[in-house]
């Protein structure tokens, strides 16, 4: 079973890399959600992935907290990576605010992992 962080999100770790799994953000929990993932960078985790392949919705504002923890792991030379469903809503959103293309995007789990782990 995942971890919780201090805001009640879902955090385990696959093959090395600390994994989120929101269930949904939007404009109410988007802060909260960020606010906790600033903490996981904080504290030193090595590799991050927001896992939304299972999140069941997800508008601009929780786009737009995933957009600021990617720029605070950069900062602090974290490798992160925002994994997405390959269909539906989630993607969909993403797709049309332009986030799906970012090189810091895949589509799922194992690709996310690549991604953070490319040679």
């Amino acid at each position: 079973m995942p971890a919780l962080t201090p805001f009640q999100l879902p955090v385990t770790t696959v093959r090395g890399d600390t994994v989120v799994l929101p269930p949904e953000i939007d404009a109410y929990n988007a802060p909260m959600i960020r606010e906790a993932l600033f903490s996981l960078l904080d504290q030193g985790v090595t590799a991050l992935i927001v896992d939304l392949t299972t999140t069941s919705f997800c508008d601009c504002a929780g786009l737009r907290a995933i957009t600021r923890v990617r720029r605070r792991a950069d900062v602090l030379h974290t490798p992160a990576c925002v994994a997405l469903p390959d269909t539906g809503s989630v993607r969909r959103v993403a797709e049309l605010v332009g986030f799906a293309c970012d090189d810091q995007v895949a589509t799922g789990l194992a690709a996310a992992h690549r991604r953070l782990h490319r040679v």
